[in-house]
């Protein structure tokens, strides 16, 4: 039957710290085992990805890949992705007076926009209808609906909630529904009471809250059924702009221009290079990385002084240009962003760098190349009073390599309750402090299998304090910047420092087809299954093959057969 997504594993926050089971593969091949969501939390606030790495290869067993259409599905739109329309609908002051009503709104291994935690829940139901009355109480109908008989309006109000719920449901009203809603203006006051009734419902419709992948209302005989051209135009829509279809793309599918790959491909390009398009690229990478604002980041200001509102601002303005400039509108590479050095250095970052900036936006090399350099990033996956190395590693691990851990048992979290780890030790260094803990239990205990597969990430990066600032030494004493990528196919899996890191990992294929598969997570909002993973393989595949251009996993996504189809299931 037709699939509603609506299930939620929970969030489990752990001391990820101490140990855990190992699962998945690390490695990664093609097959990588079902891959799960209810993995520890990190200090981003997003549940792990579960799931193996894949690796570029021939697909399953050697053989040929027969792509698999997905479920027919229905599934809310994320905070974001809702406050996009209200945007389009009303304009940004309303959605930024809508964005704190409401609830929290967890991201799933980086990602906002996953299925399994877009429930409609009694707070969020109960928010949702605060919002539409709150909004609809203060549009102005004049601005919002003009009519130039006021008094005689049945005709502009049948053609505003027309091109209303138009935007809103990214299709026309079915003539029902525009029936519905003309009834329920006729009960207002005056002309703009109407309005704000007929706004007040149409925000919190089911029709505006979910977006559908459903096909024609009629069963198609077969196995398969194609979207409408409404459906893949949202389906387009929310990719590459986070938001409804605009005028634009509803008229190509009104039109039946959305039935081929090169129909699609020609939005997709448009949609792409506006400022939306730009958005929705940051919002992969971001999630890629499990990277949230870095206002966000927690930090204790005694600790860490510098961590001011300047600093932080000038962090994210550093980290988005860097992105955009090296995404380039899908133009960019995996290896761009893993060898690129940052050349836009904002003034509220100079005193950061010190003598790492050789020019006034030109940083040292051997210290900064790559994303994993940035300061921004460096501070978001850090703890509040020290580098957390422990975190850091996870997030390789995790979202990088797409290695599969579980939280530590019910007994480690005891003894680290009991045992708690000094992060304020002045005498030995934040790795020491660390690695004796680890050890506490000996060499050959549970933790060491899995501690051996992120603690060396970590430790490796420690050249970085927690604000993502280069040092040598703490509390006095040398930094070890040695570090291991054990368990990948990195012919030489000992590195030095972030730079080294970010260079060892843009060689690796487990690397690239984790990326691949966190493409596959954001376009497609779901956790990849058992039965897509010959998908992404394919997609891997064509991505290693041609360089690695983010361009060719856009292609791949919208030409894949599955893209359109779904299967039928009535």
């Amino acid at each position: 039957m037709m699939n509603v997504r609506s299930s939620w594993p929970g969030i489990l926050l752990v001391a990820a710290a101490l140990c855990g089971g190992c699962e998945g593969q690390v490695g990664g091949g093609p097959g990588g085992g079902a891959p799960g969501e209810n993995n520890p939390v990190s200090a981003g606030g997003s549940a792990g990805n579960g799931g193996g790495a894949v690796g570029v290869g021939t697909g399953t067993g050697g053989a040929a890949c027969t792509l698999s259409a997905g479920s027919r599905t229905v599934r809310r739109l994320s905070q974001r992705e809702y406050l996009n329309v209200v945007t389009d609908l009303l304009g940004t002051q309303f959605a930024a007076a809508a964005a704190p009503m409401f609830p929290f709104e967890p991201r799933v291994a980086g990602f906002d926009n996953q299925d399994s935690a877009l429930l409609v829940s009694a707070a969020f139901q109960g928010a949702l209808s605060d919002v539409a009355d709150k909004l609809s109480g203060v549009v102005d109908a004049t601005t919002l609906a003009p009519c130039a008989t006021p008094t005689a309006s049945t005709g502009c109000l049948s053609t505003f909630a027309q091109g209303f719920a138009r935007k809103a449901f990214g299709r026309s009203p079915t003539s029902t529904e525009l029936q519905n809603l003309l009834a329920l203006g006729a009960h207002g006051t005056s002309y703009a009471n109407s309005v704000q009734l007929i706004v007040d419902e149409i925000l919190q419709s089911p029709q505006m809250l979910y977006v559908s992948e459903l096909g024609p209302d009629a069963p198609k005989s077969g196995a398969m059924t194609t979207l409408t051209q409404q459906e893949i135009a949202s389906q387009i829509s929310f990719m590459f702009a986070g938001a409804r279809p605009d005028e634009q793309l509803l008229q190509a599918a009104d039109q039946g221009h959305l039935a081929s790959t090169a129909d699609i491909k020609t939005q997709v390009s448009r949609l792409i290079a506006t400022p939306r398009g730009t958005q929705q690229l940051r919002l992969l990478v971001n999630g890629w990385l499990d990277m949230g604002p870095v206002s966000e980041a927690p930090k204790d200001t005694l600790a860490f002084p510098a961590f001011t509102p300047d600093l932080v601002a000038a962090m994210q303005e550093e980290f988005d240009a860097f992105v955009d400039t090296n995404v380039a509108s899908g133009q960019g590479t995996l290896s761009t962003l893993m060898s690129a050095t940052s050349a836009h250095i904002p003034a509220g970052l100079v005193s950061l760098y010190g003598t790492e900036l050789t020019g006034p936006q030109t940083l040292d090399p051997t210290h900064r190349k790559g994303i994993l350099s940035l300061p921004g990033l460096l501070t978001y996956h850090s703890a509040d009073t020290h580098s957390g190395p422990i975190d850091r590693g996870l997030m390789v691990r995790r979202q990088l390599l797409c290695t599969a851990l579980a939280p530590p048992p019910a007994s480690v979290v005891a003894q680290l309750a009991a045992n708690p780890i000094n992060t304020m030790d002045k005498t030995r260094t934040t790795r020491m402090v660390y690695e004796q803990h680890k050890n506490m239990a000996g060499p050959s205990a549970p933790c060491a299998a899995c501690h051996s597969l992120f603690d060396v990430i970590g430790f490796g990066m420690e050249e970085m304090d927690g604000l993502g600032r280069y040092r040598t030494t703490e509390n006095g004493l040398p930094i070890d910047t040695s570090g291991q990528l054990n368990g990948t196919d990195v012919k030489t899996a000992s590195f030095s420092g972030v730079s080294d890191l970010d260079a060892k990992l843009a060689g690796s294929q487990n690397f690239a087809g984790c990326f691949v598969q966190q493409f596959f997570r954001f376009a497609e909002t779901r956790t990849p299954l058992p039965a897509d993973q010959c998908t992404v393989t394919t997609w891997a595949n064509a991505f290693h093959a041609g360089g690695e251009h983010i361009n060719d996993l856009i292609a791949s996504y919208i030409s894949d057969p599955g893209f359109a189809t779904r299967q039928e299931d009535r």
